[in-house]
């Protein structure tokens, strides 16, 4: 199941109202996984710092079984920056955003929809 986290200082009404479908969509074209299965979330109004600023930022996470890895990472970071960008304003190439983190899991260390 990808689940995609953002955490963010921009306040709830910066988030627009079509952001999370946008974000499950591309997750799940990239992934090659059923949207049913994607997992989108915002927390907004974080305090958060970067670069020493309290300017919008975002840390964001990507975790994924069996698919995310350094040549997919690669090529998902620019447009996970892009739907940030694009989206909430917070800029890919300045210093307040934060590089997006992935994780690979193995079915063993996730159990979903409590299933064996």
């Amino acid at each position: 199941m990808p689940t995609f986290s953002i955490a963010t200082n921009l306040k709830r009404e910066q988030i627009p109202d079509n952001f999370i479908q946008e974000a499950s969509k591309l997750i799940a074209s990239e992934l090659g996984k059923p949207e049913s299965y994607v997992l989108v979330q915002v927390n907004p109004d974080q305090l958060m710092s970067f670069g020493g600023t309290e300017e919008p930022c975002a840390n964001i996470s990507l975790s994924c079984i069996g698919v995310v890895g350094p040549d997919k990472n690669q090529k998902l970071a620019p447009k996970l920056s892009k739907l940030i960008e694009q989206n909430l304003g917070i800029k890919q190439n300045s210093n307040i955003f934060d590089t997006p983190r992935f994780c690979l899991f193995s079915r063993s260390h996730i159990n979903i929809f409590n299933t064996p």
